[in-house]
């Protein structure tokens, strides 16, 4: 098996066995360096536009996500995010109307926030009691 083939097949494998979190953070992780790869102009308007849309449908996506009845997460949290989102959705905008890199700063600032938080290791049911 070649060498493309095994990271390809490792990499299929660990994204079969990771959470929802752990693809939630990485998929923010991913939107982060594709946004500070936009902000060098080197990389030309299209790459940055395109990086802009990128992240905003990830978060598109959490906005559906977030607005579904069944998910279980705190009415306040959902809020929270939610209107954070709407941040995210003003600010690529602008950026996208202006052409300018600074204003990207926020949202990668957001997006490894966000994913720094989700990678946070969740205590078990069992192990909540013994933490607190």
């Amino acid at each position: 098996m070649s060498n493309a083939k095994q990271v390809g097949a490792y990499s299929q494998n660990q994204r079969e066995s990771e959470t929802v979190r752990e693809t939630e953070a990485r998929a923010l992780i991913n939107c982060a360096s594709r946004l500070a790869a936009a902000q060098d102009i080197n990389n030309g308007y299209e790459y940055y536009i395109d990086a802009i849309k990128h992240n905003q449908e990830l978060w598109t996506l959490f906005q559906v996500m977030l607005a579904d009845p069944q998910n279980p997460l705190p009415r306040d949290l959902k809020i929270t995010l939610l209107n954070l989102s709407r941040y995210v959705d003003k600010v690529s905008l602008r950026a996208s109307a202006e052409y300018n890199p600074d204003l990207l700063n926020s949202l990668i600032d957001i997006n490894k926030q966000i994913a720094a938080g989700l990678s946070v290791a969740v205590p078990a049911e069992g192990d909540q009691a013994a933490s607190a």
